[in-house]
């Protein structure tokens, strides 16, 4: 059995429900409620790295339609990027350790430390750069 998609917007939060094609009395009470035919087709675009597309929604006279919004420097995905750099730098924490501790005991350091610096340091560079995104 086909149903038929109705929406209306409630203090800016689409709320929908689905009627049986061949329920005219259902469609004639929700109808009466303020409910309009909902179009939900639109695909989500492609987003770049910390873009986000958002759902908003368009109402006219025939019924509501969903559109997408692209939001560039998406917080959620920032932060989530930041924890993830984060969490590679903490992954290493143990060789800069390591080798302090090599270099106290005055042994051959296990690790290119001066490697190791720059790769953390590239890393550090970037979650300044990316907290510097979320503060715009």
């Amino acid at each position: 059995m086909a149903t038929n998609l109705y929406a209306k917007l409630v203090d800016g939060q689409l709320v929908t429900t689905c009627v049986p094609d061949d329920d005219l009395d259902m469609e004639a009470m929700i109808l009466a409620d303020g409910f309009k035919p909902y179009d939900d087709s639109a695909e989500p675009p492609v987003v770049g790295e910390f873009q986000a597309a958002v759902p908003a929604y368009r109402e006219d006279a025939e019924g509501i339609s969903l559109r997408w919004e692209i939001v560039e420097h998406s917080p959620e995905k920032i932060t989530a990027e930041i924890a993830r750099l984060q969490s590679e730098l903490a992954a290493t924490d143990y060789q800069v350790i390591k080798s302090y501790e090599y270099t106290l005991a005055k042994q051959k350091q296990p690790y290119d430390i001066t490697g190791l610096h720059a790769e953390r340091q590239a890393i550090r560079d970037r979650i300044s750069e990316l907290e510097g995104l979320l503060a715009e």
